[in-house]
């Protein structure tokens, strides 16, 4: 007996999964993931090769070395993530090495205005910044993780949609 695994939230059903749009993302999702978004078809329509009545192959059924390929992972090069506390650490360093917001931005070659909403956690950090208080104050404001053991493995071995979203329900 077939199953199928829903891509939204990962639940297993015997029944086929629908096509649905999603925010603009399309996904085979269960019956109860497809009132979440609009449906683009039940099921793909019974369909025969143009030779000698050979049935078409379904666009939904794995076939060759695809079926057999590692999934893609969505979450490689996103190891590293900001500390939750980025802002308490760059004030303490700051202050610590005797520099004022002022000081530090001019140091960095930044605006002012950008240190204080840092410290104050209106806006977190870009990339550059980051990099440019890391080496000025001599923190670390970033920790890795393994994205690989960061969400369940299915028998799909890839995340699903509800592993990494907060579905609201209507």
């Amino acid at each position: 007996m077939e199953s199928y695994e829903c891509e939204v939230c990962g639940k297993k059903t015997k029944f086929p999964t629908t096509a649905v749009k999603i925010e603009g993302a399309e996904f085979k999702a269960c019956s109860d993931c497809s009132k979440l978004g609009t449906v683009i078809e039940r099921r793909p329509p019974a369909q025969t090769g143009k030779a000698y009545g050979t049935p078409a192959p379904s666009r939904y059924a794995p076939q060759g070395a695809a079926a057999k390929a590692k999934p893609k992972n969505y979450f490689a090069g996103l190891e590293n993530e900001l500390v939750e506390d980025y802002d308490q650490i760059i004030k303490k360093a700051r202050e610590a090495s005797g520099m004022s917001q002022e000081d530090l931005a001019l140091k960095i070659k930044e605006k002012a205005s950008l240190i204080k909403k840092i410290e104050r956690k209106e806006i977190h950090p870009e990339e550059s910044v980051m990099r440019k208080l890391e080496k000025e104050l001599s923190i670390k404001l970033t920790e890795s993780f393994d994205s690989s053991e960061t969400f369940q493995h299915r028998s799909s071995g890839g995340a699903t949609l509800g592993d990494i979203a907060f579905v609201k329900k209507k």
